[in-house]
């Protein structure tokens, strides 16, 4: 069983937030938690932009009471969501996972109302259960490597209920199952060892960082109250996104040079595509880039000297 390595541009040696216990745990197990992420203040903000964007898509869809509903690319829903995307507790640790070159793949609000007892009735992830294991990669046609998922993506997740006494729709996930080949019996069903299921029982204001290769499920929400959180899903920028072809003006505006980045901004690639030179292949600028065109890069290299002072080696272009 093999570790997948981290992207060519990350700077394992001088990490921006990354312990050396974080930087084992994703890459051995494929996650870890951050407690207390966001303040009190901004759990409460997006909490109410979360239920009133809800509120609007259950009247304009009349979803039913129960109904779980999932917001994609909620960055173009309103600036709140969009500016989480280079958070400043939440990019370091973009950067040190992930490199500089990467965009946006999703962005998401889910909402978990209460569900019947009977959603408790299969096994966690089951074929037959209201929520079955899966990886995200084999969803996007990502190839398969010796059956694992190469290191392709990375989500942030950000719990805005209280996920932390159980069977609250919190998110499981399976230590280490990116790093194998997932397994199944004859009727369908994973092959797990149960030790290595973990339900991240947080409360609000934490957050997941994790390889979206693992295999993952939900637990029934047995509470009185809707699970509601956030996930903004990171990827390098040679990969097209998932949850938008270009973002619109009104999302892009007053966007910073690397919120733009992070938006799949650079070239439309609409003029020629003959040859790879920038002038006239502007998406060669995705697998291709200068400095200048990776913003992001600049940004990590000017926190690294803040925290380790300069160098001549730098790693972020």
């Amino acid at each position: 069983m093999t570790t997948p390595s981290p992207p060519s541009d990350v700077d394992v040696e001088r990490p921006l937030a990354l312990t050396a216990e974080q930087r084992r745990q994703f890459d051995e197990e494929g996650f870890f938690v951050v407690e207390d992420l966001l303040t009190s203040e901004e759990v409460s903000t997006l909490l109410d932009l979360v239920d009133e964007r809800y509120r609007g898509f259950v009247r304009d869809r009349d979803l039913a009471a129960d109904e779980a509903f999932q917001m994609r690319n909620v960055v173009s829903l309103d600036r709140r969501f969009r500016d989480l995307i280079d958070h400043p507790r939440i990019l370091p640790y973009v950067v040190d996972v992930m490199g500089s070159n990467i965009q946006l793949r999703t962005s998401h609000a889910d909402v978990r109302p209460p569900q019947p007892t009977s959603a408790a009735e299969h096994e966690i992830g089951s074929p037959d259960s209201f929520f079955p294991w899966h990886s995200d990669g084999p969803n996007y046609g990502w190839p398969l490597v010796d059956g694992v998922v190469p290191f392709m993506e990375m989500k942030v997740g950000l719990y805005l209920t209280d996920l932390s006494k159980g069977d609250q729709g919190e998110i499981c996930v399976v230590r280490g199952s990116h790093r194998r080949a997932q397994s199944r019996d004859t009727d369908g069903r994973h092959l797990i060892d149960a030790d290595d299921i973990v339900p991240v029982t947080v409360k609000p204001g934490a957050a997941l960082i994790w390889r979206t290769a693992l295999l993952h499920a939900l637990r029934p929400n047995l509470s009185s109250e809707p699970r509601r959180c956030l996930y903004y899903g990171y990827h390098p920028r040679w990969i097209r996104p998932s949850d938008y072809d270009r973002q619109t003006a009104q999302t892009l505006e007053g966007c910073s040079p690397i919120q733009r980045q992070l938006l799949g901004e650079l070239g439309t690639g609409l003029d020629n595509y003959s040859g790879d030179d920038p002038a006239v292949h502007p998406v060669s600028l995705y697998w291709r880039p200068t400095d200048d065109e990776i913003p992001l890069a600049g940004w990590a290299r000017q926190q690294r000297e803040l925290l380790y002072g300069p160098s001549d080696a730098g790693t972020d272009t």
